[in-house]
């Protein structure tokens, strides 16, 4: 017989088996073994081995030890016996295991792995089990071979193995084994009912020897137990625990039962009673030992079961198959069981095809593969079991069938689930308890489901209760969510949620049940049961079952349900379809008498806040705050007694007794947790129920609301704190104000509205925040004092936020005379009153109070603190901007120049505080048109801001807003589009979606929409910022109207001049009640209506308008103001345009010397000036390219564009390359129009075929646009399209090799000797204008001949330019050139005949409700969004 078919054998040792002495029971038993095994087979004295004669040995404990010492070592049995003492065990057992092995291996190794590679085919297997506290239902095993059943064993050393099966706690320490990143402490499992590792051996077998045979299993004990006695004794008492440890029996046991029809397998050999009495006897004798396991041997039973167990060694016949070593023949047990059926689904059950389908593919997949654990769980009542038993009903109704059988254990309580097992295991006829029932399950290779119903309660762990198994599949329903750690991974987890809103609707039905006469609007009243119950299952459920047996209507009970809402969910009525046993209300009450006290009083007083949202900052803060004064003491005390909970011994946070009390709540599903947000939420009926049951357990004597609200007092940030975690909080917090604040009855502290102020600042709920401080206002009104004028600065800010400035002004101005009087000039109080009243001067364009008073402000603090002072500073930045605001830029950044090296010096260059003073220097540089040092200054703030606070804090948000717009002014529109982008996205995010922030970003980002000609967008943002700010703030408040002025002025720029009309009309109408006839932003209005009225051909009441606007701004701004300066440019524009060119140089005269002195040479406003006075000296001398010039190249371009349309392509290029040198001549080589001749030429060259001469002209095109002295807002505006063009031309490869070849146009010209630029000269206006004539007197026969010769007329004989004539519509300021639309059509768009004098009002005229974006006037904290500004 060969060694591969002969049966195998198998040793198995149990643990705690070593007595002080030395002495080993197992291996005294296991020498008469030997010894007889020697006889039988003919085998000289002593030369049994084990190692040979067993194919495995698996031992615990000191069992282990003797496994390795026989099988891996093959020590002889008589070698083995006196080689160890307890001494060596107790005191020395890591050395003395050390030496022993090193001792053994060859070459020497102390540290001899526990695997290695050329002993893994050795004759004898050998393993030990151990446990680790992750796991104590199971043990695992320690192998000197490889599994297939375990990929990924722990590795360690023999020495380590050795330790750890033998490390008892209390005893040893554990061993520490694995991966630094995943060490895990290991002990033996001989004291958590693992004394006997059979049942292991046998598994083992199994998997390491697929389709052999046994021939026998040997167990050895330590010891049979006699009844346990246990006295009062201390030490009785430990030994009797030790005793029950050392418990092996039952395993034995069981084992006997399941291979019972199988003679001559199973051979126990265990000393019986007696001998643990003698173990445990604190100094035994070796006699003693010895004679109770002699006369144990000497048995005729026992020395019967040697014989036969030695004659299976010695002749190893195939008695079983392993794979059948869990019982073939298990053993009869007369008894009489019932063993669960797992329930129907409700006959209604409606809905949750989601989570259905995630069951299906969950059970399907790495079938056989991987064990399959699923818990559902959630809020007690939203129907966890009901879709587990339609999950099992699809599952065994299909064919074939998923599961070969379904278990159901009823997990409410320990006792209950026990008894559940227990039938399972004794109707399988494997066992009497819920152990035996759960071994058995684990060892199955059918696909089996085991439920575990309900597994509510904490008190006992459900673990030890889940077989483990490659084959079955568990299921858990639980209230319980950290149960869900039990699935490893979250694909193995439901949180069951609301029904969906079709699914309650459809529930809700089919409860009801069909009625005689549905009403119109039955869907209507379902849905809206249906969203009154929240869509949570059970109540649904209940109400249907109510509406059902009361015949009630939907429209009966949702009045009903309005009056007595706790009453219909408390009890129940009429026949509930799923027996579920308990009302909506009962089954939380339920859980809620579960919970202990903290958590109780947690829910009780967020039962006030809102349901969702809740931050847990909320509580952070308020633990860390100090107690607030002047307060009622009966909610501050009921608060105090909660927040001790969560506070250590020194009064601090104490973040683990806080998650206690969560997870307490979170246990029972009454409470979700954002981790990533940090936010908690209720479900909407919870929090409900909760409330209501505080007022029927306290009645009136809960502080309810205002405990509350103190606790949202004591944890708002302060508006300085402009953290990321501040500013979220703050936000967070304003749902549970408007919860809180409506129902109390009264704010009668100013300490609880000076806290709470801050989260209606930050949001800009300017009428709250004026509510809260009204109320406080009427509780001190008699007292008078600091607390009466504080809460009327307090309404005043409100009310100036809100554009009620008269309003504003009377309460500062009484505050600011109480406040000296009080306090006397100098105290910081009336300092700040004065701050506030300045401000108020500001906002009614009293410019100058506002500067009297921040010029003695700054004195004083001066005086009193110090230049350096951080107050001091701050009116230092105050008084640059009303310089700023006054035209007086020099000034301005003066001071804010010597802010900024303050900051530096004293805070350094990376303090916020430095990077806002930045921020304001560099919008006066824009102000004052130094764009380029606005720039630097921007780019490095915004990089220190990023480094500092991150991307995505509102600072840095700021500073990105104020770089965009410094890109729009230098024409740079789609890096400020990009940038604008991302602020928005990330302040709807932050500061949501109708904060003043947010839709001054809107507006910017229309703004640069428009630049890029993307009309449509910025129109539909402009009306989605103006109804935003209407619903907000009201129809009258100043950032309302500035809106309405930026949609008018989109209207008009896109030719809807009647639109523009009524809206500014309206505007202006509001602004001169509001705020008066003098105001700034009044006059700009009336700026912006002259300009529409110059669109409607109404010229005469626009000069009347803009005379009279200029007038007042000198008279409040002065000549050098930018406002006033660039009202007289468009006065003059306006002259030129009526013909009054004498007025119109009688203002530039003087306007360009004044604004070169106060603005600078490169200012836009100069430049403007400059070249609308050489215009007006040109056509004053009659030397200009007048009307009738460009009459002539409007003719030209008609009759090309004729040509086009009649697809008439020769002559369209003949005739384009004369225009092409005509507009080049007389309007300059880097004119747009001309640029758009060379396009046109392109295109039709490319239309007749002729590439070559199209890629010449696009290349010409290409250089021109890209040249120094091309306009730069036209570039921005064509650039896009032209881009295009070159990709529908098959061009884009080409575009991409022009950009790295040099530039021809820097060193000649691409038109010939006639072209001139017409840009950045130098020369004086008078130079210029006497050169323009010469101009045009050499071309102008020229060009009439050229148009005689090869243009001639239409067909009808008369010129078609009146008709069709196309205007580029080049402004200075807009390049509004729609080339792209021409391309996409194919042809130039006609357009309704218009003047050449409009398209020079077009090309001059300023407009000022259009500005380039939103302009910052204030700190780099916050933006300014009006529109109503003199922009040039």
């Amino acid at each position: 017989m060969s060694e591969d078919t002969d049966g195998l054998t198998v040793l198995s040792i149990d643990g705690a088996s070593m007595h002080e002495s030395g002495v080993m029971p197992p291996l005294i038993i296991l020498k008469e073994i030997a010894s007889r095994y020697e006889a039988d087979n003919g085998s000289p004295s002593g030369s049994f081995s084990a190692n040979k004669t067993f194919q495995m040995i698996g031992g615990v404990g000191d069992g282990g030890l003797l496994a390795f010492m026989l099988g891996r070592f093959d020590i002889s049995v008589n070698d083995t016996i006196p080689g160890w003492s307890k001494e060596e065990r107790s005191q020395r057992l890591e050395a003395a295991l050390k030496t022993f092995v090193a001792s053994k291996t060859n070459p020497s190794d102390e540290n001899c792995p526990l695997v290695k590679p050329q002993e893994e085919n050795s004759k004898c297997r050998v393993f030990v089990t151990v446990m680790h506290a992750l796991n104590l239902q199971h043990p695992i095993l320690l192998r000197t071979y490889r599994s297939r059943i375990d990929s990924d064993p722990p590795k360690c050393t023999v020495v380590e193995a050795i330790r750890a099966t033998t490390a008892i706690p209390d005893l040893f320490t554990p061993v520490t084994l694995g991966p630094p990143h995943r060490q895990i402490d290991y002990f033996s499992p001989a004291c958590h009912g693992f004394n006997n590792p059979i049942d292991q051996v046998r598994q083992e077998a199994k998997a390491a020897f697929p389709g052999r045979s046994m021939s026998c299993i040997i167990s050895l004990g330590c010891g049979h137990p006699g009844p346990v006695q246990i006295r009062d004794a201390k030490e009785d008492a430990a030994r009797a625990v030790v005793q029950l440890a050392m418990d092996s029996v039952r395993a034995a046991e069981q084992t006997y039962r399941r291979l019972a029809g199988i003679p001559n397998l199973y051979f126990r050999f265990d000393v019986p009673y007696g001998l643990e009495r003698a173990v445990l006897k604190l100094n035994p004798t070796l006699s003693e030992i010895r004679a109770h396991i002699t006369a144990y041997v000497g048995q005729e039973q026992t020395s019967d079961q040697i014989n036969s167990a030695v004659k299976q060694l010695v002749e190893r016949p195939a008695s079983i198959e392993v794979s059948e070593l869990d019982g073939l023949l298990p053993v009869e047990i007369a008894a009489t069981v019932w063993v669960k059926k797992c329930p129907l689904p409700s006959p209604n059950f409606t809905g949750r095809r989601h989570e259905l389908d995630h069951m299906h593919a969950y059970f399907t997949s790495d079938v056989g593969s991987s064990s399959h654990i699923y818990v559902i769980h959630g809020l007690g009542g939203s129907g966890k079991s009901q879709l587990l038993f339609q999950f099992v009903l699809e599952c065994q109704t299909r064919s074939p069938r998923v599961f070969d059988a379904v278990y159901f254990v009823d997990a409410s309580l320990e006792t209950t689930l026990e008894t559940d097992l227990k039938a399972i295991a004794i109707d399988r006829k494997v066992g009497e308890n819920a152990e035996d029932a759960v071994q058995w399950l684990s060892y199955q290779t059918s696909r089996w489901l085991l439920i575990l119903d309900n597994a509510d309660d904490k008190a006992f762990s459900i673990q030890k209760y889940i077989p483990k198994s490659i084959h079955g599949s568990v299921i858990i329903t639980s209230r319980n969510p950290e149960l869900a750690g039990l699935t490893v991974k979250d694909a193995r987890s439901r949180r069951l949620e609301d029904l969906e809103k079709w699914a309650a609707e459809g529930l809700l039905k089919k409860l009801v049940g069909s009625r005689e006469a549905p009403s119109d609007n039955e869907d209507s009243l379902v849905a809206q049961v249906a969203e009154m119950l929240h869509w949570f299952a059970l109540a649904v459920t209940q109400a249907g079952s109510y509406m059902s047996a009361t015949s009630c209507g939907y429209q009966e009970y949702i009045e009903l349900f309005q009056v007595e809402r706790s009453r219909l969910l408390r009890e129940r009525k009429g026949h509930v379809p799923d027996n579920y046993p308990w009302s909506v209300y009962t089954t939380w009450a339920i859980s809620f008498d579960q919970l202990k006290p903290a958590p109780r009083h947690f829910m009780q007083i967020c039962s006030y806040l809102h349901y969702t949202g809740i931050p847990k900052d909320l509580f952070l803060r308020a633990a860390e705050s100090k107690p607030l004064n002047d307060i009622d003491e009966g909610p501050q005390i009921w608060l105090s007694v909660f927040l001790n909970h969560v506070r250590n011994s020194e009064g601090r946070w104490n973040p683990i007794s806080f998650d206690e009390i969560i997870q307490n709540v979170m246990s029972f599903s009454l409470l979700d947790y954002d981790p990533e947000e940090k936010l908690f939420s209720y479900h909407p009926l919870v929090h409900e129920w909760t409330r209501e049951a505080i007022q029927f357990t306290y009645g009136q004597d809960f502080p309810d609301i205002h405990c509350a609200l103190q606790l949202v007092a004591l944890s708002t940030p302060d508006l300085n704190d402009n953290s990321s975690a501040s500013i979220f909080l703050r936000r967070h917090l304003l749902p549970h104000l408007d919860s809180l604040v409506p129902g109390a009855a009264h704010i009668s502290s100013v300490p609880i509205a000076v806290r709470l102020s801050p989260v209606y600042h930050q949001a800009s709920r300017w009428n709250d925040y004026a509510s809260i401080f009204e109320r406080a206002k009427e509780s001190v009104e008699s007292g008078g004092g600091w607390n009466l004028d504080n809460c009327a600065m307090h309404v005043a800010t409100a009310y100036q936020a809100l554009g009620r400035y008269a309003e504003a002004l009377d309460l500062q101005v009484t505050a600011l005379a109480n406040v000296k009087r009080t306090f006397g000039d100098e105290h910081p109080y009336t300092l700040l009153s004065m701050d506030y009243l300045a401000s108020t001067y500001k906002h009614l364009g009293r410019h100058t109070e506002a500067l009297d008073l921040q010029l003695s402000v700054l004195a004083k603090r001066k005086q009193t603190l110090g230049d350096e002072h951080l107050d001091t500073l701050s009116s230092m930045n105050n008084l640059a901007l009303t310089y700023q605001g006054l035209g007086r830029h020099a000034e301005a950044i003066g001071l804010q120049a010597a802010v900024l090296a303050n900051q530096k010096r004293t805070l350094g260059d990376e303090h916020p505080d430095t990077l806002s003073s930045m921020g304001n220097l560099a919008t006066t540089y824009t102000h004052f048109g130094r764009h380029a040092e606005a720039l630097d200054l921007q780019v490095t703030a915004l990089a220190n801001l990023k480094r500092t606070f991150g991307d995505e804090h509102p600072r840095t948000l700021s500073s990105m807003s104020c770089l965009a717009s410094t890109y729009g002014c230098l024409g740079r529109h789609t890096e400020a589009l990009d940038l604008e982008l991302s602020v928005l996205a990330n302040r709807k995010r932050i500061l949501g979606d109708e904060h003043p922030d947010t839709l001054g970003t809107m507006n910017n980002l229309a703004t640069s929409y428009f630049h890029l000609g993307r009309h449509a967008e910025a129109l539909d943002l402009q009306v989605s910022v103006l109804a935003n700010w209407k619903r907000t703030l009201g129809e009258e408040h100043p950032h309302t109207l500035s809106s309405m002025g930026n949609l008018a002025s989109t209207y008009r720029n896109l030719g809807r001049h009647a639109d523009a009309l009524d809206l500014q009309l309206s505007v202006l109408a509001k602004q001169k009640q509001t705020q008066g006839d003098e105001h700034p932003n009044t006059l700009a209005s009336i700026n912006n209506l002259a300009l529409t009225y110059q669109g409607l051909g109404r010229h005469a009441e626009a000069v009347d308008l803009q005379a009279a606007v200029l007038a007042k701004q000198k008279q409040i701004l002065g000549d050098e103001h930018p406002y006033s300066l660039t009202c007289m440019s468009n006065l003059a524009a306006s002259y030129i345009e009526i013909g009054r060119l004498s007025d119109a140089i009688d203002l530039l005269i003087p306007g360009v010397s004044i604004a070169t002195h106060a603005l600078g040479a490169e200012h836009s406003i100069t430049l403007n000036m400059q070249r609308q006075l050489e215009r007006c000296l040109a056509r004053d001398s009659g030397e200009l390219v007048d009307d009738s010039f460009n009459e002539e190249l409007d003719t030209m371009a008609a009759t090309i564009e004729q040509h086009e349309q009649e697809e008439r392509w020769e002559e369209a290029i003949e005739h384009g390359e004369i225009a092409v040198d005509a507009f080049s001549a007389i309007l300059g080589e880097f004119h747009p129009k001309t640029f758009m001749q060379v396009v046109n030429l392109a295109k039709n060259c490319s239309q007749l075929g002729r590439m070559d001469d199209g890629i010449r002209h696009m290349e010409r095109a290409y250089w021109l646009i890209n040249n120094d002295r091309f306009p730069t807002a036209a570039r921005s505006q064509i650039m896009p399209a032209f881009e295009v063009l070159y990709s529908q031309l098959g061009l884009s490869t080409y575009l991409a090799e022009l950009q790295v070849k040099p530039d021809p146009t820097k060193t000649e010209s691409l038109m010939g000797e006639t072209s001139r630029p017409r840009t950045n000269d130098e020369r004086p206006p008078q130079v210029r204008a006497a050169d323009a004539a010469e101009a045009r007197r050499a071309l102008d026969v020229q060009l009439k001949d050229t148009k005689a010769v090869k243009m001639g007329t239409t067909s009808s004989g008369s010129r078609r330019a009146t008709e069709t004539e196309k205007p580029l519509n080049i402004s200075a300021d807009i390049a509004v050139a729609d080339l792209a639309t021409a391309d996409r059509a194919g042809k130039t768009a006609a357009r309704a005949p218009e003047t050449s004098k409009e398209r020079i009002r077009k090309g001059k005229a300023r407009d000022h409700s259009y500005i380039p974006r939103a302009e910052r006037t204030g700190s780099a904290d916050g933006d300014t969004h009006s529109s109503n500004q003199f922009v040039s």
